[in-house]
C-alpha cells in the first residue's frame, strides 16, 4: 500500500511552482486531480500558458495545440497536484535546517532569509508546494515579504498570526490581500488552548489513564477565548484553535455555538490536532462550516501513547479522522513540522491503512478511521486549500 501511494511522488510541484516562460504542453501522463470530496478528475495532459496558470485541461481525445514553445513528454508517468500541507511552523522549521547554529537566541534578517530558503527547498523536494503557516510573527512576515520582494518565494504561504496582537499588527484591519502573485497572504489568527497529547499537555475531560493525578488546565479561560474569537471574526480574520484533548475540543464546540448566532456566513473555523475527541461531542460540530486541520503521521507514531494516555474506553476517539469527516466537518491533512519530519507520502498511507511502516498492527490500529485514497489524498491538496480560503488559488489541477 505504502510504495503504491509513494508512486505518486511525481507531481508538477517543481513544474507548477516556478512560473513558465514560455508555452508548454505536458503530455502523456497519468494525471488525476480531486476536488475536496474525493472525485476524481483524470487528465492526459496539461497546457501552460507563459506566466505558468493552466490553460487547458486535456483529456485524451482533446486535440493537442498544433504549435508551443516547449514540449514534454511524461511518458505515462502519474501527475497530481503539488501537496498542501496544512499545519507547519515554516520559519521554526528553516532555522532548524540551518548548518550553522549561531550562538545569539534571535536570528539576524540574513539568517531568516537563509532559512525561509533551506525550509522551501526541503518542502519542495517532498512535492508540497503550499503551506499553512500557523504562528506567524512580524519578523516571519517581514522575511516572507523580502522574499517577495526578491523574487525568492517558490511556494505559496497562508499565514496564521501568533496571537492577536501579531494578528493586529500584520494585518491591521482585516486579512491581507494576496501578494506576490498568490503566493503570500495573512489569513487569520492562531490560538492555544492546550498542547500535545504524547506530553500529557492535551486538556482531557477525565483524568490521565497513566497519570490518573494530573490534570490539565486550558491555556486560555474560557472567557478569554471566547472574547479573542470575537475579536478575530469581527475583522473578518480565519481564526486557528490548537485544541489537542476532549475538553479543548469540547470548549471549542460550545464557543462556536455561541458565536455562530453572531457573526454569520463562510467562517471555516480551524479546529487544529483534535488528538483525542469525545465521539458524543461530534453532533455539536454539524452545521457549522469547521474544518478540522489534522496530522495523519500522529496516528502512527503515537497509538501506542494515545492507548496509554487515554485508556480502552476513550482510545476510539483518537485521531479519529472518519468520524469527525462523518460529522459534517472538512477535512485538512499538514505534518506538524518541525515538530515531525513533513512526509506526506507516507503519512497519506498511514491514512489509508492505519499502519506502521512494517505493515502493523494488521488490518490497522482503530480501523474504523481508515479513509479511501481519494479522501486522504484530497485531504492533502483540494482540503488543505479549502481549509485557509484557497480554492481557486492552489490544490487542484484546474484551468486558471
Amino acid at each position: 500500500m505504502k510504495s503504491s501511494v509513494a508512486a505518486l511522488a511525481f507531481s508538477l510541484a517543481l513544474v507548477l511552482a516556478q512560473a513558465a516562460q514560455a508555452d508548454t504542453l505536458i503530455d502523456n501522463v497519468n494525471g488525476m486531480s480531486l476536488d475536496r470530496d474525493g472525485k476524481v478528475e483524470r487528465f492526459t495532459g496539461l497546457l501552460l500558458g507563459d506566466d505558468g496558470r493552466i490553460e487547458q485541461v486535456l483529456q485524451r481525445s482533446d486535440k493537442r495545440p498544433g504549435k508551443v514553445d516547449y514540449k514534454v513528454d511524461g511518458k505515462g508517468r502519474t501527475v497530481i497536484p503539488g501537496l498542501v500541507d496544512s499545519h507547519v511552523q515554516l520559519m521554526p522549521l528553516g532555522l532548524s535546517l540551518l548548518t550553522e547554529a549561531r550562538p545569539t537566541a534571535q536570528p539576524r534578517p540574513e539568517d531568516r532569509d537563509q532559512a525561509l530558503l533551506k525550509a522551501q527547498q526541503a518542502l519542495l523536494a517532498r512535492g508540497i508546494t503550499a503551506v499553512t503557516d500557523m504562528g506567524t510573527t512580524i519578523e516571519d512576515w517581514q522575511t516572507y515579504r523580502r522574499a517577495g520582494d526578491a523574487g525568492a518565494l517558490q511556494m505559496r504561504i497562508l499565514a496564521y498570526a501568533e496571537g492577536v496582537d501579531a494578528m493586529i499588527l500584520i494585518g491591521g484591519p482585516g486579512p491581507t490581500p494576496w501578494l506576490y502573485d498568490d503566493r503570500l497572504r495573512l489569513n487569520g489568527v492562531k490560538l492555544t488552548l492546550d498542547g500535545p497529547l504524547m506530553t500529557r499537555a492535551a486538556a482531557l475531560k477525565a483524568p490521565y489513564a497513566d497519570a490518573p493525578a494530573s490534570k490539565v488546565a486550558l491555556r486560555l479561560s474560557e472567557t478569554q477565548f471566547k472574547n479573542l474569537m470575537s475579536r478575530a471574526a469581527m475583522d473578518k480574520f480565519q481564526a486557528a484553535i490548537e485544541a489537542s484533548g476532549d475538553k479543548a475540543v469540547q470548549v471549542v464546540i460550545d464557543t462556536l455555538t455561541e458565536l455562530s448566532e453572531t457573526y454569520k456566513g463562510d467562517r471555516r473555523w480551524r479546529i487544529e490536532n483534535a488528538e483525542a475527541v469525545d465521539l458524543n461531542d461530534l453532533p455539536g460540530l454539524t452545521g457549522k462550516g469547521v474544518v478540522l486541520s489534522m496530522r495523519p503521521q500522529q496516528a502512527e507514531t503515537g497509538s501506542t501513547i494515545a492507548e496509554t494516555r487515554l485508556g480502552p474506553a476513550r482510545v476510539a476517539g483518537a485521531y479519529a479522522w472518519k468520524s469527525l469527516a462523518g460529522a459534517g466537518t472538512a477535512l485538512a491533512f499538514g505534518s506538524g513540522a518541525p515538530a515531525a519530519t513533513p512526509e506526506p507520502f507516507s503519512a497519506l498511507a498511514t491514512a489509508v491503512t492505519r499502519q506502521r511502516a512494517d505493515g502493523e498492527p494488521y488490518g490497522g490500529w482503530q480501523a474504523q478511521e481508515r479513509l479511501t485514497r481519494e479522501s486522504a489524498l484530497a485531504a492533502w491538496t483540494a482540503g488543505s486549500a479549502y481549509a485557509g480560503f484557497a480554492e481557486g488559488h492552489f490544490g487542484r489541477l484546474a484551468k486558471g
